[in-house]
């Protein structure tokens, strides 16, 4: 009687995969902050809402909705803490290098910095949670 009571908790437990995971940035992440700077010392700090996300695909695009705006941008991770990144907001500008990290299961942090062109932010740091 002990042994099927036994045999019956361990057929019930299951690995709890997240607990093994390695970290990842390809999933759907809430927006925490969006912070940038320019140049000229202008900085803006937009605070994520309900509702707003950057949603990393495998396939290369990322899927942004900050407020009542909505982009996509095209992305490539080129090492375990750097990643080439479509300019978020600037239409189809080219591509800067950005630094992912840290990373765990539940934040993600994005900060790139320029020369950017003439007017357009030096800074900017993304935080991301889940």
């Amino acid at each position: 009687m002990i042994a099927v009571f036994v045999f019956n908790l361990l057929a019930g437990c299951k690995k709890d995969s997240n607990k093994s995971a390695a970290p990842t940035l390809v999933t759907k992440w809430n927006l925490v902050t969006d912070y940038t700077a320019n140049h000229l010392a202008q900085m803006n700090m937009y605070t994520g809402v309900p509702g707003d996300y950057f949603d990393f695909r495998a396939n290369g695009k990322c899927y942004i909705k900050e407020g009542s705006q909505y982009d996509t941008l095209s992305y490539a991770i080129t090492s375990d803490t750097t990643m080439a990144i479509q300019h978020f907001g600037y239409g189809n500008a080219a591509y800067y290098s950005g630094k992912a990290g840290p990373l765990t299961l539940h934040a993600a942090t994005i900060t790139s910095s320029g020369p950017y062109p003439p007017g357009e932010i030096d800074y900017r740091q993304v935080k991301l949670s889940r």
